[in-house]
């Protein structure tokens, strides 16, 4: 299941900045597709349009993969891309 996600937070000079996130969420064979993409957009509805800092605790998409892995209990395995820059973080259980 993948969704995107646009977020800011301040980079090191205390700028805010952007990014577009897709986030994919692996789960074990055999949930109810409708209901899973239904609750992964629903967890990513208050970080979409957010401050990273503000909505998960930290500006690293590192620490984006891991919060979505723990709001998540039936996943296994969260990939953060920001595909412009082909830059990868994942969170797996």
């Amino acid at each position: 299941m993948t969704t995107n996600v646009e977020c800011s937070h301040r980079d090191t000079d205390g700028r805010i900045h952007g990014h577009s996130y897709m986030v994919e969420v692996w789960v074990p064979a055999g949930p109810d597709l409708p209901s899973l993409a239904a609750a992964v957009r629903e967890i990513a509805a208050p970080v979409d349009h957010s401050m990273l800092e503000d909505s998960i605790g930290s500006p690293l998409m590192e620490d984006m993969a891991l919060w979505f892995l723990n709001q998540l209990p039936s996943a296994t395995r969260v990939v953060v891309r920001r595909p412009t820059l082909g830059f990868a973080a994942e969170a797996r259980r």
